[in-house]
């Protein structure tokens, strides 16, 4: 009876190896997610504490009015050069606290006064410029959350954890997660539409079919240049499941199945983007544009077929034609190109290498070396053991640069933003792959440790001027490298008016790089500091101004700031 209650005790006692396994792991992915959550929320607190620090960036006031328009008006017609989600949603919380747009015709001038309107409003101006800038904080959410889910998929949680903490804490993605703009909201999107088209690869159902076509739709809704970028990378990805895959990859689903599932991504598609301008419809042409020369040539001046002609390319029958506007508007302002600043003097059209400069000194050094240690190995991976889905984020990082170098349109590594999620996954596995370095001893484990410490550290001391970061490269003279939006996007005007305060400045000339209005920023007295004009006493000149039109201001050369404010306007006094 004994030895009987024994054995059933020792049954009790030990667990099943199955069982423990399970438990060990469900645990491991909670804690993971946890850590995830933590650092999500950390990098918001971040995001959050730089609000009342910066006055409004030079982009910011348009997409708030452009998307109060879209709320308040159910109108979208201040510029389609951008599509609206992202401007939506910054819009969307003023929207709630009860703003409305104020402009009074559709111009492009007006889309600028009515933001300063809106961000002014009842006097509560860094209220309602958080409000907007609120409206960003849910796309970093889902970019960290696309990093850690994406990177888990492949490499598992300790990888997905190193590349977590390597995202949520670079300087790019925190300062453009922080502003009300367009960017980070196309890095989110577009990192999930990349994630959903990889899953649907390897399994096309109904669902991921449906997701896919969602995820798409919203990068498309986002930025324009998604209709670039995804096509892009989605050929890139089909060719490397192909060539890398062939022989290896097993599926269930024959080519007829997959291609019954584009249908749902399609549909899908179309109605989510259309919703987003919703559901407008215009006409090729307008009865003001009568008499239509093409269509008398071919059907007459008259008569049933020219009557019927005219009434159809005058009825509403094209659905969301802001999207083709704004298309043909992307096109001309490539063509256009856009006079920007590199490496010491200004530009008049794209230059191949200002993207691989941009990334070069705009990212964390030791962010760097990982990425490049990941790559290495996952090229290894793939070619040995014909692995695809390992190197789609390295093969997608690596389309999307290219894709940009052709670019005309040169104003900021923020248009190719949507690249540091791939590189952070990417980072994140040759992280975990050197860490196992076993020769010398502890070289992988103490080269890892040194690399991260440096990135957390670069990171933290920089707060809050994520979006004037440079690293080491070019940390004594980031002016010379870049400027836009890379260094003075108008980000320091409340510096500027705080430091005049304190010194006790009545008088100032300002030549600023901005669209705030600089009569309601509690500076002193100001006057404009005119170009080719040498003037004397307090002056204030943005770094932007100061580079781009040299020229207009060189005889500031024979002096030296007595100040710098924030990181992009320096302050000088002549006696």
């Amino acid at each position: 009876m004994s030895q009987t209650i024994r054995k059933s005790s020792e049954t009790e006692v030990i667990p099943d190896r199955s069982q423990t396994a399970f438990i060990t792991q469900r645990m491991t992915r909670t804690v993971s997610l946890l850590c995830v959550l933590l650092l999500a929320g950390i990098g918001a607190v971040r995001i959050i504490a730089t609000y009342s620090v910066f006055s409004q960036t030079y982009d910011e006031p348009a997409h708030i009015a452009a998307g109060m328009q879209w709320l308040d008006k159910g109108l979208y017609t201040y510029e389609t050069l951008h599509p609206p989600l992202a401007r939506v949603a910054v819009a969307f919380l003023p929207f709630l606290d009860g703003l409305r747009s104020m402009g009074q015709n559709d111009t492009w001038q007006e889309m600028w006064r009515d933001g300063n309107e809106i961000l002014h409003a009842r006097g509560s101006y860094y209220w309602n410029l958080a409000l907007a800038r609120l409206g960003v904080l849910p796309f970093f959410l889902l970019a960290t959350g696309v990093v850690w889910g994406w990177s888990r998929r492949l490499f598992g949680n300790t990888t997905a954890l190193l590349a977590t903490i390597l995202f949520t804490t670079l300087p790019p993605i925190l300062a453009h997660s922080g502003l009300a703009t367009t960017d980070m909201a196309l890095t989110a999107t577009f990192a999930a539409a990349l994630l959903a088209f990889t899953c649907w690869l390897d399994k096309p159902t109904f669902m991921r079919s449906l997701l896919l076509g969602l995820a798409g739709a919203l990068a498309i809704l986002t930025k324009l240049s998604a209709l670039l970028f995804l096509p892009a990378c989605g050929i890139a990805l089909l060719a490397l499941r192909w060539v890398v895959g062939r022989g290896t990859t097993k599926t269930t689903v024959t080519y007829p199945g997959r291609w019954r599932t584009v249908g749902p991504i399609i549909l899908v598609a179309v109605l989510t983007i259309w919703s987003g301008y919703r559901f407008s419809v215009s006409p090729l042409t307008t009865a003001e544009k009568r008499p239509h020369v093409i269509v008398d040539k071919l059907v007459g001046a008259d008569g049933f077929l020219h009557d019927l002609a005219y009434t159809l390319i005058e009825a509403p029958i094209i659905p969301a034609s802001e999207l083709l506007n704004g298309i043909q508007q992307v096109k001309a302002k490539n063509a256009r190109g856009h006079t920007f600043y590199l490496l010491g003097k200004p530009r008049e059209n794209g230059e191949w290498y200002f993207f691989p400069v941009a990334l070069a000194v705009k990212s964390p050094l030791p962010f760097l070396i990982l990425t490049f240690i990941g790559f290495f190995s996952l090229v290894r991976l793939g070619w040995y053991r014909r692995i695809w889905s390992p190197l789609t984020p390295a093969v997608g990082a690596i389309v999307l640069l290219l894709v940009c170098l052709p670019s005309n349109i040169n104003i900021g590594v923020r248009h190719i933003l949507p690249i540091y999620p791939l590189l952070a996954i990417v980072a994140g596995y040759g992280a975990t792959k050197f860490w196992t370095v076993g020769w010398p001893r502890l070289i992988g484990p103490s080269t890892v440790s040194v690399l991260v410490v440096w990135h957390l550290v670069s990171s933290f001391q920089t707060h809050p001027d994520y979006l004037a970061y440079f690293n080491e490269l070019a940390n004594d003279k980031p002016g010379w490298f870049l400027v836009d939006s890379d260094l003075d996007w108008g980000q320091d005007l409340k510096r500027l008016a705080t430091t005049l305060r304190a010194w006790g400045i009545e008088e100032i000339a300002i030549a600023y790089f901005g669209t705030a209005d600089l009569s309601r920023h509690s500076l002193p007295t100001i006057r404009k500091l005119t170009a080719n004009q040498a003037t004397t006493g307090w002056i204030a000149i943005s770094e932007f101004i100061l580079r781009r039109h040299h020229g207009d201001y060189a005889w500031l050369d024979a002096h030296e700031p007595v100040a710098l404010v924030g990181r992009s306007i320096r302050l000088y006094y002549l006696p």
